[in-house]
């Protein structure tokens, strides 16, 4: 088997990254063009919530097949606008966050954790920070705001927020009151919530099936089982450091990036008792460089340039350089370097986030200190597992019977 397997010809090094780079843009292309149709026919900011659904799908088919694809589809749709109703008190939201990541621990026992972990980690942005549907006059007003200034959407509420609203022409526009009561019934609204089900399941589903119909004579990996006392573990990490994690930024709205402390959590942490350090390693080393990658990047491309789009002011340029890095990222996820696809992909989530979330070059090094707290809290809770489990099979003595 070996003889034959060193006989057959390798193929060369540009052939190998031509056909990844096809991929990754096919792959690209699944993402993003659900989400522009939909923004096309809304002409609404929220409909970008269709390619975190596609991600959702996406991964869904690939480590667990059609069935569980269409099936984590639904589920991410309908609980989106649960999410972003639940994100007005740090009690519901931190509830809603456990209840996603018990099911997910739940589903660790028959190894489709990592086919539905996308799904806390993407609602956990609507919850935190959601962005808004806007009627064309308000969108009107801020604009000047946006393109003037180099803010994002949300950093131009507040800065309308400041001055009680308007466009800045000295008219007399909506009070700061009036501002926040229009960004919490928004959470409420039905018209909105209904789109937000509509976005996420038409981004989730076109490209789960359309995976499904490509790979369907390609043997795809089974998921792996694991033992139940594993699985109870990583159900109980991840409920608690999550939950703890979403009460406390709902309670301080002022502290950005969340979402990526959450995700950084759910990806670090594990199933199992050893803890794969080269793994967890390149990922925190390989963030660390995409953020010193993102702030060079910040430094030479200044502040975001709001494009009209569809009549929505847009930061292109961060969308276009985010794209860019984004196929990079796809390319490096089938090499075995891990690290460069770590790399690339933070620059990647600032830069595609970069519309409500605060300015990039802040996301970076905010990340920074999510990457490291996570990471930390991650290995301490594994420690604790670990030492928990020796402590218990020590305790029991040899041979015993197991009632």
């Amino acid at each position: 088997m070996t003889s034959v397997q060193d006989a057959m010809p390798k193929k060369p090094l540009p052939t190998i990254l031509v056909r990844r780079t096809g991929i990754a843009l096919a792959l690209f292309a699944l993402i993003i063009v659900p989400a522009a149709v939909l923004l096309v026919i809304t002409k609404q900011p929220s409909a970008t919530y269709a390619s975190m659904g596609a991600l959702i799908g996406a991964f869904a088919v690939l480590a667990g097949g059609l069935r569980i694809g269409i099936l984590t589809s639904l589920v991410a749709a309908l609980l989106a606008p649960i999410a972003i109703v639940a994100g007005l008190s740090p009690i519901t939201g931190a509830a809603l966050m456990i209840l996603m990541t018990l099911i997910v621990g739940r589903l660790s026992m028959f190894g489709l954790h990592r086919a539905t972990m996308l799904v806390p980690i993407f609602l956990a942005w609507p919850m935190l920070s959601p962005i808004p549907w806007l009627p064309k006059m308000e969108l009107g007003q801020l604009q000047t705001v946006i393109t003037n200034n180099g803010l994002t959407l949300t950093e131009a509420l507040s800065k309308a927020q400041a001055s009680g609203g308007g466009s800045g022409s000295g008219g007399s526009g909506p009070s700061t009151t009036d501002i926040h009561h229009a960004m919490v019934d928004m959470r409420l609204d039905t018209t909105y919530l209904t789109w937000v089900i509509a976005f996420f399941f038409l981004g989730a589903i076109v490209p789960a099936v359309l995976l499904h119909f490509v790979l369907r004579k390609r043997n795809l990996p089974s998921p792996k089982p694991n033992p139940r006392s594993e699985a109870l573990n990583y159900t109980i990490t991840i409920c608690v450091l999550t939950g703890v994690a979403m009460y406390y930024f709902i309670d301080h709205p002022k502290q950005t990036s969340g979402s990526f402390f959450i995700a950084t959590i759910l990806v670090l942490t594990q199933v199992g008792s050893d803890i794969e350090w080269k793994l967890t390693l390149q990922r925190v080393l390989g963030t660390f460089g995409g953020l010193v990658a993102l702030m060079g990047l910040m430094a030479l491309m200044g502040h975001a340039k709001y494009t009209e789009v569809v009549g929505i002011p847009m930061p292109v340029n961060l969308y276009i350089v985010g794209a860019i890095f984004g196929v990079g990222a796809i390319v490096a996820k089938f090499s075995p370097r891990q690290w460069m696809y770590y790399i690339l992909i933070t620059p990647t989530a600032a830069l595609l986030n970069a519309y409500t979330m605060s300015a990039a070059s802040d996301i970076g090094k905010q990340r920074l200190v999510d990457n490291l707290v996570g990471a930390a809290l991650v290995i301490i809770a594994a420690g604790i597992t670990i030492a928990a489990g020796r402590l218990k099979s020590t305790s029991r003595p040899n041979g015993g019977v197991i009632a």
